[in-house]
C-alpha cells in the first residue's frame, strides 16, 4: 500500500489544479458570462471544490482505492491561493 505523504508531487498537482481551476471559472464567468466578480467567485469555488471532492470520491469507489484527506487538503490550499489572487 502506498503511503499518502504530504508532500508528494500528488499534492502540488492538487494545489496547481484546483488554483487554475478557481481562476479559470471566475475568468470564464466575470470576462464572458457579464457575472460581477462577487457573484462569480462563490460560483468559482464551489466549482473547484466539487471536482475535488468528486475526485476523492471516485478514488475511494474504485477496487482497493482510498480517498485522501490530504488531497482536499491541498485542494483548499489551492483554491485559497486562487481566491487570494482574485482578491487583488
Amino acid at each position: 500500500m502506498r503511503r499518502d505523504r504530504w508532500w508528494a508531487r500528488d499534492k502540488a498537482r492538487h494545489l496547481v489544479f484546483s488554483g487554475l481551476w478557481t481562476l479559470s471559472t471566475q475568468y470564464v464567468l466575470v470576462h464572458k458570462a457579464g457575472w460581477s466578480d462577487g457573484n462569480a467567485l462563490p460560483a468559482s469555488v464551489a466549482s473547484s471544490a466539487t471536482v475535488g471532492l468528486a475526485k476523492e470520491l471516485y478514488d475511494a469507489s474504485r477496487i482497493g482505492g482510498r480517498a485522501s484527506g490530504k488531497d482536499l487538503v491541498a485542494n483548499a490550499v489551492g483554491i485559497g491561493l486562487a481566491v487570494g489572487v482574485i482578491a487583488l
